[in-house]
C-alpha cells in the first residue's frame, strides 16, 4: 500500500520571502501544494541571495515566519557577498548542515523536495534514506558541468571529481528526480548514468518541470503596481533587459548591438546587477551610447509585469554554452506573460521561443547580427507582431505554477507507489 503524503518539506538554500524573490519555483510550488491540501514547510537561507540583507541579526539558529499561507524557516547562515567565494561556500554547508541539525524541531515530513544540495556531501538525503522519507531532488541548473563550461575550472582538477561523484550520489539515491531543463535525458546519458549506459540512475523516475510564472500575480500586479517613470511611459519603443550583469549573462554583446541601433527611435533599458555592471556603465559612457539606460540594480518583484508590460522587445542575454540542455530562466516565462516578443543571443535546446514562434533565440556571430535580429522584431508589420504578442502570452499560459505545480503533484504520486 503506498504511503500517503500529507506534509512536505521545500527546502532551497536560495528561496526567499514573497517581497524578494524573483525566481519564485519554491515559494508557488509551496502556495498550490497548500491549495491542494499538503501541509508544506518551505527552508531557506536567512541571507538574501544577491542583497545585503540578513533576516537573522541576534545569533538565533533560525527563524520562523508565515507569509501568506507560505509557513517558511530561516535558517542562520554566514553573510556573503560575492557570488564566488569562500564566504558562499561555507554559507551553502552551514545551511544543509544547520539544517539536518534542527530537524526535529519541526514536524516530520513526508516528503522533501530538495533543490540541488551541498558541494560534497548529503546530510538531509541520508536522514531521508535511514526513515523512510520520500525524497525528490530539483536540479535547476547544469551543475556541477557549468563551472567547467564557463572555464572556471578544468575537468581534471580533483575538486570537480568530487562534485561530480556527489551529483551522481545525489541522482542515484533520490526517489525522483525533477530537472527544469528539458535535455536532462540527454544529459544522464551522456554521462551514462542512466541504467541503458551501466549507469545507476533509472529514466523512469526522472521528470522534467520547467520554471515558470504565477499569471494570477502577473496580470494583477501589472494594474496594481505602476510606475511613474519617464523611460517606460515614452513614447520609444523599449528593450529591456532584466536579470544578472555577470560572465555568463554577456551583457556586452547586447550593448554592442545597442551601438548600432543607435540611429532607431528606440532605447534599451538595463536592470540587475553583477560583478560587470560598472564596467558596462563606463563603456557605454566612453562609446556614448546615449540609447543604453542602466535602471535600477534591484527590481521589487510586484513591479516586474509593469516594466515588462511597456517594452516592445524582451532579452535574454547569455554566454556560448548556456542553454546545451535547455533552460529554465524565470525571466523567459516573465516575458513571455508580458505578451511581448523575446530575443535571445544562444541557440536552445528545445527552445520554447522557436517552438512557439515567439522571437528569435539563436547564436549570433556579431553584433551586427545582433542588432539586425532585434530590428527584424522592431520592424515587424503591426498585425504580425501583435500575433507574434498573442503567442507569448498564450505560451506563458503553458507554464503557468497552477499547472506547473499538477506535474509535481504527478511525480509525488507515482513516486510514492
Amino acid at each position: 500500500m503506498a504511503r500517503q503524503i500529507k506534509t512536505i518539506w521545500i527546502v532551497n538554500k536560495y528561496a526567499m520571502p514573497p517581497q524578494y524573490e524573483s525566481r519564485l519555483r519554491a515559494i508557488k510550488f509551496a502556495h498550490y501544494l497548500v491549495q491542494a491540501g499538503y501541509k508544506v514547510l518551505v527552508f531557506g537561507s536567512s541571507v538574501m541571495h544577491n542583497m545585503d540583507i540578513n533576516l537573522i541579526n541576534d545569533g538565533s539558529r533560525y527563524i520562523r515566519r508565515q507569509y501568506g499561507d507560505i509557513d517558511f524557516v530561516h535558517i542562520n547562515t554566514k553573510m556573503y557577498h560575492k557570488t564566488a567565494g569562500l564566504s558562499r561556500i561555507i554559507s551553502d554547508f552551514q545551511f544543509f548542515y544547520r539544517l539536518r541539525r534542527y530537524v526535529n524541531k519541526f514536524e516530520k515530513p513526508d516528503c522533501i523536495i530538495q533543490t540541488a544540495g551541498p558541494l560534497l556531501t548529503n546530510p538531509l538525503l541520508k536522514w531521508s534514506k535511514k526513515i523512510n522519507i520520500l525524497f525528490i531532488t530539483e536540479n535547476l541548473d547544469v551543475w556541477p558541468d557549468d563551472f567547467v563550461n564557463f572555464g572556471l575550472i578544468s575537468p581534471k582538477n580533483p575538486i570537480m571529481k568530487l562534485l561530480f561523484a556527489q551529483s551522481k550520489y545525489n541522482c542515484t539515491k533520490a526517489d525522483a528526480l525533477v530537472y527544469s531543463w528539458s535535455g536532462c535525458y540527454d544529459y544522464l546519458k551522456e554521462k551514462k548514468w542512466d541504467k541503458a549506459s551501466g549507469g545507476p540512475v533509472d529514466l523512469k523516475k526522472v521528470y522534467y518541470i520547467n520554471n515558470g510564472v504565477d499569471l494570477s500575480d502577473f496580470n494583477n500586479w501589472k494594474n496594481a503596481y505602476r510606475l511613474d517613470d519617464a523611460d517606460l511611459l515614452s513614447d520609444y519603443k523599449k528593450i529591456v533587459y532584466l536579470g544578472s550583469i555577470r560572465l555568463v549573462n554577456n551583457v556586452m554583446q547586447l550593448i554592442q548591438a545597442a551601438k548600432l541601433l543607435s540611429s532607431k527611435d528606440v532605447k534599451i533599458l538595463i536592470y540587475g546587477d553583477g560583478n560587470d555592471r560598472e564596467m558596462l556603465i563606463q563603456y557605454s559612457k566612453q562609446q556614448q551610447l546615449h540609447n543604453v539606460i542602466f535602471k535600477e540594480k534591484w527590481v521589487d518583484p510586484k513591479y516586474v509585469p509593469f516594466i515588462l508590460s511597456q517594452s516592445y522587445v524582451n532579452i535574454l542575454n547569455y554566454s556560448d554554452g548556456f542553454g546545451k540542455y535547455g533552460i529554465s530562466s524565470s525571466k523567459m516565462f516573465q516575458y513571455m506573460a508580458s505578451g511581448r516578443p523575446i530575443v535571445c543571443n544562444i541557440d536552445i535546446y528545445d527552445c520554447p521561443i522557436t517552438k512557439y514562434k515567439i522571437g528569435i533565440a539563436k547564436h549570433f556571430d556579431s553584433s551586427e547580427e545582433y542588432a539586425q535580429g532585434i530590428e527584424s522584431i522592431l520592424s515587424l508589420p503591426e498585425s504580425e507582431y501583435k500575433a507574434m504578442c498573442k503567442r507569448a502570452y498564450d505560451t506563458a499560459n503553458e507554464f503557468d505554477y497552477k499547472r506547473l505545480t499538477d506535474k509535481i503533484i504527478n511525480v509525488i504520486n507515482t513516486a510514492v507507489q
